[in-house]
């Protein structure tokens, strides 16, 4: 596979995680749903049979208390431990769990621990993480990462975004749009990337890369410059789970049925690490494999209308390309959320799936006015034709194994099942 190929594909998978994600505390409020209150009275849904062990840990649907701002709906949460060398460690509560990008990103302000930095020739390295909205600039670091009972065997690198000692970001970095981890702060404490791929760029930031074909991804920063640099396979953002000892062939994300189309005011489920590793991790019976493509998508029909799309829960609705077939909220014609007058029934067929699932796409307008943060309704536009989002609302009461890269061989660029 050439190198340039590789990065393409990667960039995709990182690039869109940011749009949909960053709607889910920044842009509720512009269809009326922000507010410091707290939500009326609606029991939180939860898994009636929850799975338990070493490689499971709780996930969470809920309202941050440290946003009184808006409302962050349909964004998992869970607490992540990471450790210097000598033992001392953190752990962070809030941290976003997205299945589409590799990586733990947290925020610098949120990280109490002194971690070491990554080196860079003569400088420490950074990361310009490029999503579909913008970019995360930040600072590259070394840490031992622990999520549930489940621990990467040595330190992998992690990002700090908003890091105060870096200058600002570069142009190179600044002209993918504007600063996304800006916007993203006041939703999560960071994003914990553990989706199909083990790095966040492969081959196409490594030095045997030429420079001219690289992203503008990684940097050399030394005193109050930095420059545009490779970086190996050892340096650059990792998927936490390709580092654990055992269950590292993947993730099964378990969240329970939500009453469609008004949702709940929380939910919890489980986030289990490994896939047909140990019996709390088996795919459930009659689960079908969907393989993704080079290019990390999928192929599939919405309503008859052939597309690709991606399935993500670092996406806070479903984001489609409906138009004009489903009203759009107003006054702001422009708006990017559904509101339709009844709730949508949109069927999807994926290739190679032997029946077809169903969405529904209620009201935003009317999601928003619950103030509730599971959403299972929500859903939004897309920005490019024939493409589909499958974000969170897909997950309740459908448990998604993400299989990642190299692991199977029917589906050596990963996969999703459920």
């Amino acid at each position: 596979m050439l190198p340039g190929l590789r990065v393409w594909r990667l960039r995709r998978r990182l690039m869109r995680l940011a749009a949909p994600a960053a709607l889910a505390g920044l842009l509720l409020t512009g269809c009326g749903g922000g507010s410091s209150s707290p939500p009326p009275a609606s029991p939180s849904v939860a898994l009636s049979n929850p799975a338990s062990g070493s490689n499971v840990v709780t996930l969470s649907i809920h309202q941050l208390e440290s946003n009184t701002a808006t409302i962050t709906a349909n964004t998992p949460y869970v607490a992540v431990k990471v450790c210097d060398a000598s033992g001392n460690c953190q752990t962070l509560p809030d941290v976003m769990v997205d299945t589409g990008s590799a990586g733990l990103r947290l925020f610098a302000n949120k990280v109490a621990l002194p971690l070491p930095g990554i080196p860079s020739g003569n400088g420490m390295l950074a990361a310009c993480a490029q999503f579909a909205s913008g970019y995360a600039w930040g600072s590259m670091h070394l840490a031992t990462v622990q999520i549930g009972g489940e621990v990467t065997t040595s330190p992998i690198p992690i990002q700090f975004m908003n890091d105060p000692s870096l200058p600002a970001a570069p142009s190179t970095c600044a002209a993918q749009g504007i600063d996304f981890a800006a916007r993203f702060a006041p939703v999560a404490n960071g994003i914990a990337g553990i989706g199909n791929f083990i790095h966040d760029c492969g081959a196409g930031c490594a030095a045997a890369t030429p420079a001219a074909n690289r992203p503008a991804m990684y940097y050399r920063c030394t005193g109050g410059d930095c420059t545009e640099t490779s970086a190996e396979l050892s340096q650059q953002g990792t998927n936490p789970i390709s580092a654990f000892a055992v269950d590292n062939n993947g993730s099964m994300l378990n969240l329970p049925a939500v009453p469609t189309p008004g949702g709940a005011a929380s939910a919890s489920g489980t986030l289990v690490f490994g896939i047909g590793t140990q019996p709390n991790n088996a795919l459930p019976a009659g689960a079908e494999i969907f393989p993704i493509a080079q290019d990390a998508y999928i192929s599939g029909r919405i309503d008859g209308v052939a597309g690709r799309g991606f399935i993500d829960s670092g996406s806070n609705g479903y984001f489609l390309d409906l138009d004009p077939g489903v009203t759009r909220c107003t006054p702001n014609a422009a708006s990017s959320w559904y509101c339709p007058g009844s709730p949508v029934a949109l069927t999807v067929q994926l290739n190679g799936a032997s029946s077809a699932q169903t969405l529904v796409i209620g009201n935003a307008q009317a999601m928003f006015d619950t103030q509730f943060t599971a959403l299972p309704a929500l859903g939004g536009t897309a920005a490019v034709a024939h493409f589909a989002d499958l974000g969170l609302p897909f997950f309740y009461g459908r448990p998604i194994a993400t299989g990642l890269e190299g692991k199977l061989t029917s589906a050596p660029y990963g996969y999703w099942a459920f």
